[in-house]
């Protein structure tokens, strides 16, 4: 992929981002008794950046932009890595690990929230305000979640017709079998 096309897809990434009520790409806990419930660190025995299928990202057509770590400053943490479409013209997806849990995740009452289960985990699928670019996917794990965040433009050619949080599942039913039961 040529860089301008990866810078291109950065920037949509961070444009998409900077609207976000907290830091990490992710609305934070809003009451201090929710976020004092969140595990110190992020479920462990999972690394995207590295246990994410690279046949599933392939398939998806996505490349590494690296890392997309991330912490709130109450404490809502996110590990894991970015990737985008290789033809610079599709969504872009950060997969990543949070102490953020499934309740803290529904508490929030974002738009179009929608639970649903892939394997054995439970999951949740939420959108911001007035935002049908983007959408977040969070699958169960010890002490948080797996969190899929997309974002595709309607400008994007190959995807921006497709509903994000169409992708977001379909992307997070190929990727949660690698997750270890363990985590």
């Amino acid at each position: 992929m040529e860089r301008s096309a990866v810078t291109a897809a950065v920037a949509a990434l961070a444009v998409f981002t900077a609207g976000c009520s907290s830091v990490g790409d992710t609305p934070a806990p809003e009451s201090t008794s929710t976020a004092t419930s969140l595990a110190a660190e992020v479920p462990i025995g999972y690394n995207p950046c590295t246990d994410v299928p690279a046949a599933v990202m392939a398939a998806e057509r996505q490349e590494s932009t690296g890392r997309a770590d991330a912490d709130a400053p109450n404490g809502v943490k996110w590990r894991g890595c970015g990737w985008v479409m290789n033809t610079g013209s599709g969504y872009g997806v950060r997969i990543r690990t949070t102490n953020l849990t499934l309740s803290m995740v529904r508490d929030r009452n974002l738009p179009d929230t929608h639970e649903f289960a892939i394997e054995s985990r439970q999951a949740v699928s939420t959108r911001r305000e007035n935002d049908d670019t983007g959408c977040w996917v969070n699958v169960e794990m010890k002490g948080g979640t797996l969190e899929f965040l997309i974002d595709n433009p309607k400008s994007n050619k190959d995807t921006g017709q497709i509903d994000a949080c169409q992708i977001a599942k379909d992307l997070a039913v190929k990727v949660v079998p690698s997750i270890p039961a363990s985590a």
